[in-house]
Order: C-alpha cells, then structure tokens, then sequence
C-alpha cells in the first residue's frame, strides 16, 4: 500500500484569484482569552478516532446535556430538530462520512445548526467538546469547521491543515527504527503518487498536480466557504455573488489543468458521455479508517448501466432545462415570476443553478447536475444501508480533484458558462480601452520550476494510549491538559514549486489615476505544437495576478514579485508548529499575529507556474490595466481584511467586472487589441532541485 498523507472529512477553497485574499501590511495581535480559546480548538481536532485520549474532554461531555439547554442556542427550533435526529439515531462513529449521501448531510447539517446558533463561546465549545464524544469523527469535523468558517465571532480562529486532522493509512504499532527528538519518537514515512509502480492510463503523468495536498485543500476550502446546502439569505451569502464565483472558480481550475497537461504532452481535456465508456480509470490506493479501500474505476467503465440509468435519466432532464434557459433567455420560476437571463449579471443566477444551492431560485426544477456526475463515475458500490458507504473520491470535496474524471465533469458543466457568454455580445473597443493610458512594455524574470521536498505530519493516523479518566478530577470546562504526542510520523513527499519571480509593467499615463491590473497565462501553442487563435485560446487562460493600482501621471515602472500576487497562500502551518506558537503566545514569550488563518484563503502559491519543459516551454502572460468600477459594496464592507477573508460578506472583490474579464466573453480580434494591454511571451525551464539550490 502507498502511505500518503489523505484525510476524510468531507467540505472546497476558497478561491483562486475573483476571490481575492487581500494583502495587507496592517497586522494585529491577539490577547490570552483569544489565545486560550485556540488552544482548546485545535485540540478538538487530535486524534478523532480515539474519543478518551483526553480525559478532560471525556469529562466535559459527560457534564453537558444538550436536551437541557435549548436554550442556549438562539434558534431553539434548530437545536430541537437536532435531537430529534440523534435520538432516532445518526451515524454510529468510525462509519464513513459523504456530504453528497443525503441521510449523512441532513445529519451534518442539524448538527452544524447546534454549533452556528450557540449563543455565546461557552455554549459553542461545551456543544463542540461533547459532539466531539458522542458524533461521527468526520461529520463532526466537517460540521464544526463550516460553523467556525461562517461565525462572526469566530473570525481569524485557525484549524489545523485537514490532510493533518484525518491522515489516512493503516495503523503503525511500536516505534521500531524511530528517532528520539524533542520528547517524540519520530519517524519518516514515504508518500508516492498514483502510478508510481505501474501506468494504468497516459492521465497518471500529472498525478504529482491533481494529487497535490494544497490544490486539494484548496478546493476543500472553496467548498466550506460556499457550501452547495447553505442558503444566502440566512448566512449572509446572497451578495457574494457566488454563482458566478461558482462557475468562474471550475472554469479556472479546468484552465489550470490544462496548462499542467500541455507541460506533460497531453491533450485537451476528453469530452464527457453518459453513453460512452470513460476511458480513463482511476485507483486512487487509499484506504477509510475502518479499513476499506476507496472504490477504483477501470480504463473504459462503461456508465450507461441499469444501476445508473435513474441517475442518468436525471442528469439528462436538468442538463436540457439549463441549456433551455440559457438560450431562450429568461428562466420561469415555479411561483409564475420571470427571470432574465440576457443580461450579463444573470451568470450569478445561472451559477446558483447549476449548482442547485437555495439562492438558485428554483431549486425543485434544477437539482444536483454535479453530485449526481460524482455519485455515477465514482463507480462506488450501493450500499446496504445509508450508514455503510464506501464513497468514491469523487464523492469528498477535499479529494474529487485527485480523479481525472472530475475535469472531464467540469468540463461538460462550464461548457454552459460559455453557453451563456456566447449569448453577450463581445467587448466594444470603449469597453476594452482606458483613455490615456498605454503599456510600452513589460519585463519578466526567467521562470523557473522544480519539485522540492516536504513533509506532511501525519501523526492522527496512529492511535495513543489515552491517560486514565477519574470524573471527580474535572468538573469543569477550565484549560485542558495537553503533552507532546509521544510518536510523531511525518509523510515524505516531493511536490511542484517554482523559483519566486518579478514582472515590470512600464506605464504611460496622461493622468493620475486608480486602475484595476489583470494578469493571465495561458499557453502560446497547442499539443500539437500549433499556435493557437486567441478566441479559441481564451477559455484556456489562467488568472495570475489582480490588484487596485493608483497610475502616477507620466511614464512609471509597475513592479509585482510573485510572493505578493493576490489569491494565493503558504502552505499551512504544521499543527504542532502552530499549537508551539499559540502556546508561547499565551505564555506571553511572543505576539501571536491573528492573520494566520488566511491560509485557507487562496490557492497554493507554488502552484500558479504549470511544469513547464526541461528546455523551456513557451508560453504567454497577458496584461490589461482597466478603469477602476467600484464594487456594489465597498470592498472589506462587513469584516476585518487584516483578521479573515470574509466570508459571507459579499465584500471581497475590488471592482464590478466580470470575473475572467476580458477573456469572459467571445473575442473580435478586429478591434480587441488595445494600448492598455499587452501580450508577452515566455519560456518556463524545470530544473531539478539540486541544479538551483544554491538561488531558490
């Protein structure tokens, strides 16, 4: 068996560069209340499967009773409803958990209600402390990391990375061979990706990309954020403009795809039929916690079978209703209201569609077009009952991107996001040009990638011998005891990364004035080495960059180094490493900074450069300065940006434009080309590690 850092707990990212997590120089700190609260929060996460391995937790579970305090919770109707479910009876612990299995998220989703209507903190973390005990290890998680996403007064409260809360592989006993540093035993595990023994199909030469724990977590986030069963109104979520984040966020993640097949001599991402064998299969070589190895699909699983026919026959019917509103124009609700969908702000309408989410205005026409995709090509097998599921990776966000049939799903779904665009006209050169202001040119540094090493503390994976429980001892729900693990297991693995790099835009303006700056990537040929034509080409770019600008009037140098780019993040800080920090904080040794939880907020910033060749692999970048259009509401209106990413807020972007402008919309190459853009092209090198030590 492959051991590889893989948890299980089922939730997507944030964003890749629309959603923008803002740069901010302002920094604040946080006293020992806050600091003493993180402690307890991250050690709700430890070692899920082993519900006494703190005695204190055992203690606190014991001593709250959720019937008796409905109370405490502002929606007590809420709080009711979840335990009519528990006593009826939800998922037993050690079961496995999918969001996508209706009887697991109406579950998920009550339990959810307990920790985001708990009135105050004490409420919260008793309720949490006693889920913790008594729930499902990874409905808990999932439910209680959206409830501290989306509580207002939980901003800037940070969670371990989830590849480390639920690293999945089979239990190692003793500590043989192992290490003695700083009080643990540790020991070092290798991690390989899909294919690293045998090629079972041409897809598995990007598993290093699609496999990745970062992009994975990303996605993880994008789904937290914006969960597909939570409603706007009620969270706050309907002016996020989350429909067309939606479709923009999958249209940029096929885009990046592609530009990591194109470094691999891959082709355009295969079309997808419910009638036609998939011809690439997937082994995904992991196993659950109780031991069951996630379903596999063999190269040409053939879809169209009697088990699939009910959900095909679904699929069929939402997909000719969408295509069917989009071309006519406007959507009739149930209640006999019209919608019009000819307007360019109806993309928020139609992402909210597709992906049937309670803002979507008729969520009994258009249902699940996505989970129902998953649920078929996943090839997982029915199970007896709803509390035996073996999901497909497919079936969990933080692990759907691992499959290389999930693009092939997107890519059927955003093929009605340019359905839609196809309808709007394209940019007219007043939409496109910015009077007075001109690119001369631009300067880029050699770009290079490589595969470094990393990593992955994995040590929730093997259980501990818990302390002895005495009752009488705690009584309360004071600070909780917590000694280093004795064992510590960390995953090795290499993965992609690139050498940080500056751009320079040299600008001539006619005034001063505030601009919004987009930068591109996209590639320059095709597999075929062809040079590609820039309307077919654009659905293909990947935003780089995106930021406000204030032009100086005359010439000025415009420089951005690639450590600062906005909607990307670090990798996340390792659980011990971040307990060690909070801790020194609280001891009053150093500042603890509360921006630290923006590492949820963006995609991995290693990741933004595809491979590229040995050689050097000629791409483009694309530059555009644009007038500054001021957002409906004010950019950070409703949260702190130095704090969170605000979520919930509908305050995140910096101006109004589509996102994906100006490639958002078919291209007139007759009058597109204007002085405020400007096209570069580039060669990406990879190099091995050990040849550019010595300057990474």
């Amino acid at each position: 068996m492959r051991l590889l850092a893989f948890f299980v707990l089922t939730a997507t990212i944030t964003v890749v560069s629309a959603d923008v997590a803002p740069n901010t120089s302002q920094v604040k700190y946080v006293g020992k209340e806050w600091l003493q609260r993180q402690k307890k929060l991250l050690l709700l996460f430890r070692h899920l499967y082993q519900k006494d391995w703190n005695p204190q937790f055992v203690a606190f579970a014991n001593n709250f009773d959720v019937k008796k305090n409905f109370h405490l919770y502002d929606n007590e109707d809420a709080a009711r409803e979840f335990w009519t479910y528990y006593e009826h009876g939800m998922l037993p612990k050690g079961e496995v958990f999918s969001v996508l299995n209706q009887v697991h998220r109406e579950q998920a989703v009550a339990l959810f209600h307990l920790f985001y209507y708990a009135k105050e903190w004490e409420t919260f973390y008793k309720t949490a402390v006693w889920a913790r005990y008594y729930m499902n290890e990874e409905m808990f998680v999932y439910a209680l990391t959206v409830a501290i996403t989306h509580r207002q007064d939980l901003a800037g409260f940070i969670l371990p990375a989830p590849y480390e809360i639920l690293p999945q592989q089979y239990k190692m006993q003793g500590y043989y061979g192992m290490k003695k540093d700083d009080e643990a035993y540790t020991g070092i595990v290798t991690s390989n990706y899909t294919g690293w023994y045998v090629h079972t199909n041409p897809e598995q030469k990007i598993s290093y990309f699609t496999e990745d724990i970062g992009f994975n977590t990303y996605y993880y986030y994008f789904h937290i954020n914006y969960p597909f069963w939570m409603g706007g109104k009620e969270y706050g979520l309907y002016k996020d403009r989350r429909g067309e984040l939606y479709l923009y966020e999958h249209q940029q993640i096929l885009a990046r795809y592609y530009l990591e097949r194109l470094s691999n001599d891959l082709g355009p991402i295969r079309k997808l039929s419910w009638y036609w064998p998939v011809k690439n299969g997937y082994n995904p070589d992991l196993h659950y916690y109780n031991g069951q190895p996630f379903p596999s699909r063999d190269n040409y699983y053939f879809v169209n079978q009697e088990s699939n026919y009910y959900h095909i026959q679904l699929i069929d019917d939402y997909e000719h209703r969408i295509r069917e509103v989009i071309d006519r124009g406007f959507l009739l609700k149930s209640d006999g209201k019209m919608i019009n969908f000819s307007t360019p702000e109806a993309i928020d309408y139609l992402g909210n569609l597709i992906q049937s989410n309670p803002d979507s205005n008729d969520s009994r026409y258009f249902k699940y077009l996505s989970m129902f995709s998953r649920m078929i090509l996943g090839a997982s097998v029915k199970p007896v009952e709803s509390h035996k599921e073996i999901p497909s990776v497919l079936e969990h966000f933080e692990s759907a991107l691992r499959d290389p049939v999930f693009y092939q799903i997107y890519k059927r779904i955003i093929q009605y996001y340019h359905q839609f665009k196809s309808h709007l006209p394209a940019y007219t050169y007043e939409e496109l040009y910015f009077p007075g202001i001109k690119i001369d040119d631009v300067s880029v540094d050699k770009l290079v990638t490589y595969f470094d090493r990393f990593e992955v503390d994995i040590t929730n994976a093997v259980d501990i011998k818990p302390e002895p429980y005495d009752e009488a001892k705690f009584i309360d729900f004071g600070e909780i005891d917590y000694q280093q693990d004795p064992i510590a297991i960390k995953a090795h693995t290499t993965r992609l990364n690139h050498k940080p790099f500056t751009y320079r835009i040299s600008v001539t303006a006619v005034k001063a004035v505030k601009s919004i700056i987009r930068v591109f990537i996209g590639p320059k040929y095709d597999e075929s080495e062809s040079q590609y034509w820039l309307n077919e080409n654009r659905q293909n770019y990947y935003e780089l960059d995106y930021f406000a600008y204030d032009l100086a009037l005359g010439k000025s140098v415009i420089t951005r180094n690639s450590l600062s780019f906005n909607g990307y993040v670090k990798d996340h800080t390792s659980f011990y490493e971040l307990y060690k920090r909070v801790a020194l904080g609280y001891e009053g040794a150093e500042k603890f900074p509360l921006n630290m939880s923006k590492s949820h907020c963006g995609f991995p910033n290693r990741l933004m450069l595809p491979k590229g060749k040995k050689g050097g692999m000629p791409f483009k970048l694309f530059f555009i300065i644009s007038p500054y259009h001021a957002p409906e509401i004010p950019q950070y209106t409703g949260f702190d940006p130095a704090v969170s990413c605000g979520v919930g807020s509908g305050a995140r972007y910096f101006d109004k434009l589509p996102f994906g402008y100006p490639f958002d919309r078919k291209i007139d190459e007759t009058y597109f080309h204007v002085p405020n853009m400007f096209f570069e092209d580039v060669m990406i090198f990879h190099e091995k590690e050990e040849d550019i030590n010595g300057v990474v």
